[in-house]
């Protein structure tokens, strides 16, 4: 423990034994030490390198049985975090003069926990070279596959959090958390055609992040597949039987599927509705949020409301089990919270979120998949699109296979996939036996970095944006 976190958590501490405190229903101390670096890398020329350290504490409270109240600072003495306190109480008592209706919250226990993430090789003591030589290295990979490479871009981020949980109720839980992730961006080009391919690593560790992947072979790998898509056709439109790659389907997934059943959305009259208990997908589905799952980038022990971050199964073999809560939520629909209310830092209150969202392995080999189609598409990779509460989605992916009489045909550029994700899930016949683990972020209202779980899937889906 730092100097700085051993300071932070005895002024936690003894916060919580003022008087302050006696006055509020609840009160929720959330103190954060950060260490972030990026470097971004564009045509081997590094573009920028940011070190940034950030520390602080968020005070939330829960008073009269009716309003929130949040304030933080960036000072970790007692005196600065009390101030924070008793603005977070005004605001919450400015707020419960204003409303009539009362607001429940689940209640939690007590939780006293300390828990770190295994790191096998540490990020600290790396030099400024050290860390820009891992893009750098990507777009040398890059470069190798040709001068129809018009532009390579790299990221490289680390993000070490220690994060420190007190609570009126007792809890006491500490966090020690370390992600890298890379991103991998290609743009090739020939005449008036741009081609676009793109990868992500990440996991929730340090630097063996590259022991199975280099940094250099992804880069060229990556290049490789965009150069290559410009020798071939665009895909075809139409509603066809489609084998779609875990690289479009974490995609599809965690916007699509994952944000509908986030309780705060599907309040508000998201596609999934009370639905509760009944089938809402194809019975080969199983669909669930789990903060445990190893090196997944959404791995967390304990919310930022104190609860534990165990699985959930939302949807179970078609059947909609349960949304994402936390504990307002959890408390309005008398169910349990799931451990899903997360904020990005200390500075912002929690929110809905999903942690490391997945699909359940089937039984089908790939190959199985695909021989079972008599014509269709094997789609792959994902470049953007968007999504709403309802499940209506339109995604663009980045290659594609022609699928004739059972075998892979024709590469195909990419193009887009529309439709609404619950119609989709319910054409599902068949899900890969192999769940691969992606990294992911999300931007609802903050950022956050999370994990996707996903096997092959195989459906129905509009390709190009139009029927046919």
């Amino acid at each position: 423990m730092t100097k700085w976190l051993m300071v932070m958590f005895e002024s936690l501490e003894k916060c919580l034994q003022t008087k302050n405190v006696s006055k509020a229903d609840l009160v929720q101390l959330r103190g954060q030490e950060r260490v972030m670096t990026t470097c971004t890398v564009k045509n081997g020329v590094v573009e920028d390198f940011s070190n940034i350290y950030l520390s602080g504490v968020g005070a939330r409270v829960f008073i009269d049985g009716k309003s929130w109240g949040f304030s933080s600072t960036n000072m970790l003495d007692f005196e600065s975090i009390e101030q924070a306190l008793e603005t977070a109480l005004k605001l919450a008592k400015a707020s419960s003069e204003l409303k009539r209706q009362k607001t429940m919250f689940e209640p939690a226990g007590e939780v006293i926990v300390d828990v770190s993430v295994p790191v096998k090789k540490p990020l600290r003591n790396l030099s400024v070279e050290d860390i820009a030589d891992i893009p750098l290295d990507t777009c040398k990979g890059a470069e190798e596959a040709g001068s129809q490479v018009a532009e390579a871009k790299v990221t490289y981020i680390s993000i070490e959090d220690n994060k420190y949980f007190l609570s009126s109720e007792g809890s006491r839980i500490h966090q020690g958390i370390t992600r890298v992730l890379l991103f991998v961006d290609v743009i090739a080009k020939s005449n008036s055609l741009f081609c676009y391919t793109s990868e992500n690593l990440g996991h929730t560790g340090g630097l063996e992040l590259f022991d199975k992947t280099s940094p250099y072979s992804l880069g060229k790998e990556v290049a490789g597949r965009a150069v290559k898509l410009l020798n071939v056709k665009a895909p075809p439109s139409g509603r066809f039987p489609v084998v779609v790659h875990p690289t479009l389907c974490a995609t599809l997934l965690h916007e699509a599927i994952g944000h509908p059943l986030e309780a705060d959305l599907a309040m508000a009259g998201g596609g999934f509705g009370n639905h509760v208990g009944e089938l809402v997908s194809s019975e080969l589905v199983t669909v669930y949020d789990d903060g445990y799952v190893q090196d997944g980038l959404g791995y967390f022990a304990y919310d930022d409301e104190g609860v534990e971050c165990k699985r959930t199964d939302l949807i179970k073999n078609g059947v909609l089990k349960s949304f994402m809560h936390d504990r307002t939520s959890a408390a309005v629909t008398g169910v349990s919270p799931t451990g899903n209310a997360h904020a990005w830092d200390y500075s912002v209150e929690p929110l809905i979120r999903q942690t490391n969202i997945g699909i359940e392995a089937g039984d089908y080999s790939l190959e199985e998949m695909i021989e079972d189609v008599k014509e269709g598409l094997f789609l792959e990779g994902t470049c953007g699109g968007q999504s709403d509460a309802n499940a209506d989605f339109t995604f663009g992916f980045q290659s594609a296979r022609w699928i004739k009489n059972g075998r892979l045909a024709e590469e195909l550029r990419g193009a887009n996939v529309a439709g609404n994700a619950i119609e989709v899930f319910k054409t599902i016949d068949a899900v890969g036996r192999e769940a691969v683990l992606r990294p992911g972020a999300c931007g609802k209202y903050q950022f956050a970095i999370q994990g996707r779980v996903v096997p092959a899937i195989r459906c129905k889906m509009i390709v190009g944006g139009i029927g046919g």
